[in-house]
C-alpha cells in the first residue's frame, strides 16, 4: 500500500451561513484580505478554504466583520459531534415551540379571536426560544440580505400591523412563521449531521497527539494505531477495514507496515513512525476529500450568482403582491398574502443543492475507499463509452512468479531492479536475494531500467517474449514473469462498458490475460505515449491504471482512475483514487460519481422548481380560478420543507450507493454506467 498524495488549501470554520447569499458574503470578505489568491466557501461543511499568503487571523477577522463567526478548523468528528448534540437539543425545543404556537393559533382562530394577551404571550415565548431566527434576520440587514431577511420582514410586517390595528391583529402570523422556520432550521441541522456522518467518522480515526517521524510508539490490544509506521517489536492481528476496506484482519510482524486508524486485535506491538502526525494516510484521504468538497462546479457558481439577486427580487414581488390585491381585499388580507410570498421563498435550497450532494457523495466514497478529487469526475462518469485499462497491478494482482534458466542473468537483473519499486522488480529481488551493486541507474518509463554493473552497461526491460536482459544491444537472457489475474476482475468487467486492454507487457502475456477475461480489443508493447494516443483517439474515455507509465494517459483521459497499488504520479494524474484492493471498486467509483451527479441535478431541479411554482402560488395566481390562497403558516412550513427535501435526497444517495454496492458483491445486477 502506497501513501496517498493529496493537498488542500488552508481552511477555517465559518458559522452562521444559511444560503448561497451567505456564501457570497463570506467569499467577498475573504477576497478582500491582502494576499488572497483564491477562495472557496462550502455551505454544507460550514467552512472556507483559500490560497495565498494571507495571515489566518486577518482572514478570520474579515469573516467576523462580515457578520459571521470564524474559527480555526476543528477535527471534523469533534465538530460533527458538537453540532449533532446542538441540533438534537434545538429540535426538541423547536418542536415544543411549534406545538405551543399551533395550539395558540387554534385558540385565536376558533375560540377567542383577537385575544391580544394570548397572542402577545405566545409571541414572546416563541421568539425567546427561537431568537436565533430573529437575530440572523437583523444581522442580515447590516451585512447583506439572505433568507432570514425575508422572515424578519414578514415578522415585522405582521407585528407592526397587529400593534397598530389591535381589532384586526394577526398575532398568529407573528409567532407561527418564526416557529416553523425555527423547526425547519433544527430539522435541517439534524439532516446535515446525518449527511456528513460518514466523513465525520472517518476523521475520528485521526490520532491525537504530536508524533514525529522516527518516534517509537507502543500500541496494545484494543487500541487504534495513531500514526503510519513499521512494526519494530511484537506481532498482532490488525483490523484495517477503515483504511483499506478489507474486512479480514492481517498479521503484522516485525518489518511490516501498519496504518493509522487500524485496530490492534491482540497482543502488543511497537511501531516506528514513518511520518509525522497530520501526514498519515487517513489525513491524506481527508485532505483529498476536503479539496474536492471545496471546489465549485460551474453550475454551482451560476446558482450562487442567481441567489444574490433572489432576495431583492422576492421583496419586490411581495410589495407588488400587496399593491396588486390591496384594492380587492383591503390592507389586512393583502398584507397576509405578501407575508406568504416573503416566507415561502427558499434561497437556501438552491445554495445547498450542489454542496450537500457533493459532501454526501465524497464522504460515503471516502468511507468506502473511493476518493473523488473534483467535479470533473462527476461529469465524465455520466457519459462513459470506452474504458482503457492497464494490465499489471490493475487487472492482475501485480504479484509475479519469476522463472529464468540463467542465474547470472537473474543476478544482473536484480542488481538494476533493486533501484526501482515496480512489482516485477520486487518479484525478481525475492527470487534473487544476492546481487551486485549498480551505479548510474536510470528508470525508463514504459520500458524498464538501465545502469552499470561491474563496469558494464546493462538494461532490463520488456521484450516480445518476456523481460529481456541486455548488455548493450546483445541479448543475455529472458526472464519470464507470470502475473495472476485478480479474483474480481471478470465480475467487474461484466459490469463495465466495453473494455480496451493497453499494456506495456509482451504480446504473449497480454494475450493470455485478454483471453482469460474475454477482452476482444487489446494492445501490447505500449509505451506511455502510445497509451496517451489511444485515450486521445477515443470519445468519452476512462483510463484505469496504476503505474508511472499510465500517468500521461490518466491525465489525458476524460476520467482517470488510479487503483489501490498506484504510484504517487498516477494518483496525482487521476480524478478518482481507489484505496480498496481489487477491480470492483472501479465499478463502485463510476456508480458513485454518476449517482452524485444525478443527485445534484435532482436537488437543483427541486430547488428551482419549488421557487418558480411556490412564489406565484403564494402571490395568488390560482385565486381567480378556485379561490386558493396559501396562509402564512403553510408558507413557512413549505419553505422549511424545501431545504429538508434537498438534504434528505442527498442522504438517500448514501443509502442507494451502499445498497447497490452490496448487491454487486452478491452478483446481482444494478444500474451502472
Amino acid at each position: 500500500m502506497q501513501p496517498l498524495r493529496g493537498s488542500c488549501m488552508p481552511r477555517i470554520d465559518v458559522d452562521g451561513m444559511s444560503c448561497a447569499v451567505c456564501v457570497g458574503h463570506v467569499e467577498k470578505a475573504i477576497r478582500g484580505v491582502h494576499g488572497i489568491d483564491a477562495v472557496s466557501v462550502n455551505l454544507a461543511a460550514g467552512n472556507a478554504s483559500y490560497s495565498g499568503d494571507a495571515d489566518v487571523e486577518d482572514v478570520m477577522m474579515a469573516v467576523n466583520e462580515s457578520g459571521y463567526v470564524a474559527s480555526k478548523p476543528s477535527n471534523y468528528f469533534q465538530k460533527w459531534s458538537s453540532e449533532k448534540s446542538k441540533a438534537n437539543k434545538s429540535l426538541r425545543i423547536s418542536s415544543a415551540t411549534l406545538i405551543l404556537a399551533l395550539l395558540s393559533m387554534y385558540y385565536l382562530m376558533f375560540i377567542s379571536e383577537q385575544n391580544s394577551v394570548v397572542g402577545i404571550s405566545t409571541m414572546i415565548v416563541v421568539i425567546s426560544l427561537n431568537n436565533a431566527v430573529v437575530i440572523k434576520g437583523m444581522r442580515s440587514l447590516r451585512y447583506g440580505l439572505n433568507m432570514y431577511t425575508l422572515v424578519l420582514l414578514a415578522y415585522i410586517a405582521a407585528l407592526t400591523w397587529s400593534l397598530y390595528n389591535p381589532d384586526y391583529a394577526m398575532w398568529e402570523a407573528t409567532f407561527i412563521v418564526i416557529a416553523f422556520v425555527g423547526l425547519g432550521d433544527s430539522l435541517e441541522q439534524v439532516a446535515k449531521s446525518s449527511a456528513t456522518s460518514s466523513f465525520a467518522q472517518l476523521s475520528s480515526l485521526i490520532g491525537i497527539g504530536d508524533i514525529k517521524v522516527g518516534e517509537e510508539v507502543p500500541v496494545n490490544a484494543g487500541q487504534v494505531i495513531p500514526v503510519d509506521g513499521v512494526v519494530i517489536s511484537g506481532s498482532t492481528d490488525v483490523e484495517q477495514s477503515a483504511v483499506t476496506g478489507e474486512i479480514m484482519p492481517v498479521r503484522a510482524s516485525v518489518g511490516d507496515s501498519v496504518w493509522a486508524g487500524s485496530s490492534v486485535l491482540d497482543g502488543s506491538i511497537v511501531i516506528k513512525a514513518t511520518c509525522d502526525s497530520g501526514s498519515t494516510r487517513i489525513d491524506e484521504v481527508i485532505r483529498i476529500v476536503e479539496k474536492a468538497q471545496s471546489e465549485k462546479a460551474q453550475i454551482e457558481k451560476t446558482v450562487d450568482k442567481i441567489a444574490r439577486f433572489f432576495v431583492p427580487v422576492v421583496i419586490f414581488l411581495a410589495i407588488v403582491t400587496y399593491l396588486m390585491w390591496r384594492d380587492y381585499f383591503g390592507d389586512e388580507k393583502s398584507l397576509m398574502i405578501s407575508i406568504s410570498v416573503l416566507v415561502i421563498a427558499c434561497p437556501c435550497a438552491m445554495g445547498l443543492a450542489t454542496p450537500i450532494a457533493l459532501f454526501s457523495g465524497t464522504s460515503v466514497g471516502a468511507k468506502n475507499g473511493i476518493l473523488l478529487k473534483g467535479h470533473r469526475a462527476l461529469e465524465a462518469a455520466s457519459k462513459v463509452d470506452n474504458i482503457v485499462i492497464d494490465k499489471t497491478g490493475t487487472l492482475t494482482t501485480g504479484e509475479f512468479k519469476i522463472s529464468c534458466d540463467n542465474s547470472e542473468v537473474l543476478k544482473i537483473a536484480a542488481s538494476l531492479e533493486a533501484h526501482t519499486s515496480h512489482p516485477i522488480a520486487t518479484a525478481i529481488l525475492k527470487e534473487c536475494e544476492d546481487y551486485y551493486d549498480a551505479v548510474e541507474v536510470e528508470t525508463i518509463p514504459g520500458f524498464g531500467v538501465k545502469g552499470i554493473v561491474n563496469g558494464s552497461m546493462y538494461s532490463v526491460g520488456k521484450g516480445t517474449s518476456g523481460i529481456e536482459v541486455r548488455a548493450g544491444d546483445r541479448l543475455l537472457g529472458i526472464i519470464i514473469a507470470h502475473d495472476s489475474i485478480r479474483d474480481d476482475a471478470k465480475q467487474a468487467l461484466e459490469l463495465l462498458p466495453e473494455v480496451i486492454l493497453s499494456s506495456g507487457d509482451n504480446q504473449k502475456e497480454v494475450e493470455r490475460v485478454a483471453k482469460n477475461l474475454d477482452i476482444k480489443d487489446y494492445y501490447f508493447d505500449q509505451m506511455p505515449k502510445d497509451k496517451l494516443a489511444l485515450v486521445n483517439s477515443l470519445p468519452n474515455v476512462v483510463m484505469v491504471g496504476d503505474g508511472i507509465n499510465d500517468a500521461a494517459a490518466l491525465s489525458g483521459a476524460d476520467l482517470g482512475i488510479s487503483v489501490s497499488s498506484s504510484t504517487g504520479l498516477a494518483e496525482l494524474s487521476s480524478d478518482i483514487i481507489l484505496t480498496k484492493d481489487g477491480l470492483m471498486p472501479c465499478v463502485d467509483a463510476l456508480d458513485l460519481a454518476d449517482k452524485t451527479r444525478k443527485t445534484i441535478r435532482q436537488n437543483l431541479f427541486w430547488a428551482f422548481a419549488y421557487n418558480l411554482l411556490a412564489i406565484p402560488i403564494a402571490m395568488g395566481i390560482f385565486y381567480p380560478i378556485n379561490g386558493f390562497l396559501i396562509p402564512a403558516w403553510a408558507a413557512a412550513a413549505a419553505m422549511s420543507l424545501s431545504s429538508i427535501c434537498v438534504i434528505v435526497n442527498s442522504i438517500r444517495l448514501r443509502w442507494s450507493f451502499e445498497r447497490d454496492t452490496a448487491r454487486r458483491r452478491h452478483g446481482r445486477r444494478t444500474t451502472t454506467q
